[in-house]
């Protein structure tokens, strides 16, 4: 299954109480099914979907596969679990609420066990239960756990594993995974890295980013697509600032103000998180207006 293009991994809002505010998803995913996104991933690093339970999480997939596949779009669930046995639980139950396709984190707990054999083992046997194609979800920053280029070749060869979201933009070792294993998808994990990508062969983006400026991704892409690479160049760097604010420097915190700032609604994060400070803001503020991003009167 082709699954290139441009997903926002959706922010989930929750009210003060730290309920999940199901009146405030519908009203961003009809928003975000407007924008040019080829679909939603859910739920993520960006759902906070680690201070979710998994009830929630189900919950959460049922309503975005129900708006995605009435949009026409695709819906990839993030299903990675500490265990093999979950993991599968978890992906076969977003196949049947209607997922296209599995964003799997691997375990990362007992960190030293993580080693190629067993993180093959696992990839591999969560496949073989799968109705639906599975992403290697590459984040290390978070989980410690950083996949090689042996790893990952050998996991392209099940015919389930359609490729990888390598959130360490790492471009040197995708170019040459994209060598050894031409037909792998690989996807950017930040939108700072889209063009980069994409000059390697890469599938597209699962960013933050497109939370709230999926247009000016596209746009990037659609650039370099026509062969203005000064121009796509000039509209990638531009995107940096407001990428680092929203990933590295805030975090989820800072995308939700910027969502806010941005006409969606962010609601709050989940304890221990905390909102924005006041100079965070400030600082979101600054980069939204200077992009023009900012919703009139927000």
């Amino acid at each position: 299954m082709d699954l290139s293009g441009i997903y926002p991994p959706i922010a989930i809002p929750f009210t003060q109480e730290e309920a999940i505010d199901f009146e405030s998803l519908h009203f961003n995913l009809q928003r975000w099914l407007s924008e040019p996104i080829d679909g939603l991933v859910v739920p993520g690093s960006n759902s906070e979907a680690a201070y979710m339970s998994l009830e929630e999480r189900l919950a959460v997939m049922r309503v975005c596969a129900q708006a995605a596949r009435a949009a026409g779009k695709r819906l990839i669930a993030g299903t990675g679990m500490e265990t093999t046995a979950d993991t599968i639980r978890l992906t076969q139950a977003a196949a049947e609420l209607g997922a296209d396709a599995a964003l799997l984190l691997p375990p990362y707990f007992y960190k030293p066990a993580m080693n190629r054999a067993v993180l093959t083992a696992h990839y591999r046997a969560v496949a073989d239960a799968s109705p639906i194609p599975l992403l290697v979800y590459n984040v290390p920053q978070f989980t410690g756990v950083a996949f090689d280029n042996p790893t990952l070749v050998e996991l392209a060869q099940h015919e389930k594993i359609a490729g990888i979201k390598d959130s360490s933009s790492n471009i040197v070792q995708m170019a040459s995974l994209k060598a050894l294993c031409p037909s792998f998808q690989i996807f950017a994990g930040t939108g700072s890295a889209l063009l980069p990508f994409l000059s390697i062969g890469g599938a597209g983006c699962i960013a933050a980013l497109a939370n709230f400026a999926a247009a000016a991704l596209r746009e990037v892409w659609q650039a370099y697509a026509a062969g203005r690479n000064a121009e796509a160049a000039a509209l990638q760097v531009r995107l940096a600032q407001i990428n680092a604010a929203v990933t590295s420097t805030y975090g989820v915190p800072g995308l939700k103000y910027a969502m806010q700032r941005c006409g969606y609604r962010g609601g709050w994060p989940r304890r221990p998180l905390l909102p924005l400070d006041a100079s965070g803001q400030a600082a979101v503020d600054a980069l939204l207006d200077a992009l023009g991003l900012a919703a009139p009167n927000s």
